[in-house]
């Protein structure tokens, strides 16, 4: 079976297939504008950052044993841990030391 093809002469179209041709362009126009406009949501994290944490002394943080993982920082005299296992949970912990913020992460 073979397939017909009709080919027009001459440079004009009818007012239909003008009108067709411009509704087709204005709707693939109006959808990549569209597209373009709309941002992609921004992903949510599985975790809550901790921002300001509190602190204890080592003497009272009685959950932490020998083979605990922490991440330190010491500035000047002041010692800050962090766990491991509490940074995991959070993922981020947003912190000030005296040289301005520090963001830690596990």
């Amino acid at each position: 079976m073979r397939c017909k093809f009709q080919i027009k002469k001459g440079p004009l179209m009818t007012s239909s297939e003008n009108l067709f041709v411009l509704a087709t362009t204005s709707l693939a126009l109006a959808f990549a504008a569209t597209c373009t406009a709309q941002k992609p949501a921004e992903p949510r994290l599985p975790y809550a950052a901790v921002h300001d944490p509190q602190f204890i002394s080592a003497s009272e943080a009685n959950f932490l044993h020998d083979p605990d993982r922490i991440i330190g920082l010491m500035t000047g005299n002041v010692a800050k841990a962090y766990p491991a296992a509490i940074l995991s949970q959070h993922g981020l912990v947003e912190d000030q030391s005296p040289s301005g913020p520090i963001a830690v992460t596990w």
